[in-house]
């Protein structure tokens, strides 16, 4: 018996069907061979890392070799980022696991990947040359690692990248000129590294640029010229190179929103070209320390209204300080010691209410009655006032320092020629950390309240004039670990207190007309290095405590009256352990000429033997 069906297919129904089923086989064929090229690229990326994962010889913290593991999608490894849509590895993360070892060429696969970052390890060797490959890498991160050899240039054909950080490496030659082809990039770090040469003309072709650090290297020669508008170029630091030359004069008319500018530690020289006080009215940071530039300050410095950062220190800069740095109020540090100005200090650095920092050393400056420290009094957060070695800054120490802020950590006015008393008013200073008065012509007394500073670590008092007893108070001064009272009239004996102080590292009490023996319990100065009591009418013996003195590598008790050796050194190997065995581990150790050779009259120990 036949059997048909009840409705007959047509000639045309049949090849409609045909056609159906070959779409349905093609359409099962594409997505076939789509998952399978997903599958195949999917393993080029994981044998890519894989290969790095070889590579690293060590993993202090385990992360590759117990989470890189085959059994795992790769899109699940630590520091590995996929694109949904492709499952492809677009990016790599496997910054500060201290990680050591090279980069394979294989890693030049990964051909999806947009950010590479392995920073805060010790990856070594040079950049394989494979990694050209990554032609959608946007960020490059490979700062704070070991990598060696010429920075290569065929990054420079990375035409995606936007940040570029080869920080704090090994790498060496020049900076190839072809980063100036990458057209998008916005941060170029290269600090820290040992590189030389000159800086390319050709970065600042890179209209994109936003920040450059190139500090802390070697480069040479001048900085080139900006041809160019960089409307977006905000911070270029090149400090601490061996840079030459004068700053082109056109160079800032083309960085109008220039923020940071910082060539300090260089070889500059000329004068600040006028077109940065023109055009960069944005700039907040200006440090150009340690140069040779030379010229005055430009009244217009004014104009800079948004300046915090102004450094100029240790150049040849003369003239007046402008008056119209007054207008710099959000000035928070000013630096303009170590060069020839001259002229008054002037009363409107109170304008600067922010102000933290302000160095004036070592130049020829005065001040009728130190006026500017009134001014000064309305910095409610300054924690460093350096005016020393000015020695036109004259006359007496007014009380009002007391009203200085409250936050100030350094008070530095050594050599300026200041006469009267140290006020008493200083001791509200309780933050202080460090004073320096010496090289002046304080007299009297140290005021008591001098010892309520008990977060004092340096107090410099040396050559003056300054007498009577040292107060035994200073005891309170818990935290210091340098005490110069030298070239002074104090009188008296050093107050038994003192050795409360376990934290001194140096003493000096040289050219006094101090008395009396020498503290008994000595021994608990246990880390002093460097004791210098010479010039003085100390009698009596030398305390055994001085055994205990470990770390001791200077002791001057020369032109005193100290005697009775023998009696406390019965012994030749005792004084012997205290002054050979230092010589020997010490190579620097001094104990001054006339103490040397009693005692080695003494007891029969050869001149020759104490100083080898």
């Amino acid at each position: 018996m036949n059997i048909s069906t009840p409705f007959p297919l047509t000639q045309h129904q049949n090849q409609m069907g045909n056609t159906f089923l070959n779409l349905a086989l093609v359409i099962i064929f594409h997505f076939s061979m789509v998952t399978f090229s997903m599958k195949l690229t999917i393993l080029t990326d994981q044998s890519a890392l894989l290969a790095l994962k070889d590579n690293v010889i060590h993993d202090p913290e385990n992360v590759l070799s117990t989470n890189w593991s085959v059994s795992i999608p790769v899109c699940n490894w630590f520091g590995v980022g996929c694109r949904s849509k492709h499952r492809r590895v677009t990016g790599l993360d496997l910054t500060g696991l201290g990680l050591v070892g090279t980069l394979p060429p294989h890693l030049g696969n990964l051909s999806f990947l947009s950010f590479l970052y392995i920073t805060g390890n010790s990856f070594y060797g040079r950049l394989p040359v494979q990694l050209s490959n990554l032609q959608r890498l946007k960020y490059l991160n490979f700062g704070n690692n070991s990598f060696g050899g010429e920075i290569p240039s065929w990054l420079g054909s990375l035409v995606e990248l936007r940040r570029l950080y080869l920080y704090r490496n090994n790498f060496e030659g020049v900076i190839p000129f072809s980063l100036g082809y990458l057209p998008k990039l916005e941060i170029l770090s290269l600090y820290g590294n040992q590189i030389s040469g000159s800086l390319p003309s050709s970065i600042f072709n890179i209209s994109s640029l936003q920040h450059i650090y190139i500090y802390n290297n070697m480069l040479s020669g001048s900085i080139p010229s900006v041809a160019r508008d960089l409307l977006l170029l905000e911070v270029m630091d090149f400090s601490s190179n061996n840079l030459t030359g004068h700053i082109q004069k056109d160079m800032f008319d083309h960085l109008p929103n220039l923020k940071e500018l910082h060539l300090d530690v260089n070889l500059l020289s000329g004068r600040i070209p006028a077109s940065l006080f023109k055009y960069c009215n944005e700039l907040q940071v200006l440090s150009l320390a340690y140069n040779q530039l030379e010229g005055n300050i430009p009244t217009e410095i004014g104009n800079l209204s948004m300046l915090q950062i102004f450094v100029i220190g240790y150049n040849h800069f003369e003239g007046e300080i402008p008056k119209e740095i007054g207008n710099l109020t959000l000035l928070n540090w000013f630096d303009c010691g170590g060069n020839n100005l001259t002229g008054f200090v002037p009363d409107t650095l109170g304008n600067f209410r922010n102000l933290k920092r302000l160095n004036l050393e070592a130049n020829h400056l005065t001040s009728s009655g130190m006026s500017f420290l009134s001014s000064l009094t309305n910095c409610k957060g300054l924690e460093l006032l350096a005016f020393d070695n000015n020695p036109l800054i004259s006359g007496e120490l007014p009380g009002l320092v007391g009203n200085l802020s409250s936050s100030l950590l350094r008070f530095y006015a050594s050599g300026c020629d200041i006469r009267g008393s140290i006020p008493s008013e200083i001791g509200k200073l309780k933050e202080l950390q460090s004073l320096s008065l010496q090289d002046n012509k304080l007299e009297g007394s140290i005021p008591s309240e001098l010892c309520n500073l008990n977060k004092l670590v340096f107090l410099f008092l040396t050559s003056n004039k300054l007498s009577g007893p040292i107060p035994a108070c200073l005891s309170n001064l818990l935290s210091l670990r340098n005490l110069f009272l030298g070239s002074n009239m104090f009188s008296s004996s050093i107050p038994s207190t003192l050795t409360v102080l376990n934290d001194l590292l140096i003493l000096n009490l040289s050219s006094n007309s101090l008395s009396g023996a020498l503290p008994i319990d000595i021994g608990k100065w246990k880390v002093l290095t460097n004791i210098d009591l010479s010039n003085n009418q100390f009698s009596g013996d030398i305390p055994t405590g001085v055994a205990d003195l470990k770390d001791l590598t200077h002791f001057s008790l020369s032109n005193n009256r100290i005697t009775d050796f023998k009696e406390k050194f019965p012994r030749e190997g005792h004084l012997e352990s205290i002054q050979r065995n230092h010589l020997r581990r010490i190579k620097h150790y001094v104990v001054h000429l006339n103490f040397m050779f009693q005692a080695a009259n003494l007891f029969g120990i050869p001149w020759q033997g104490l100083s080898s």
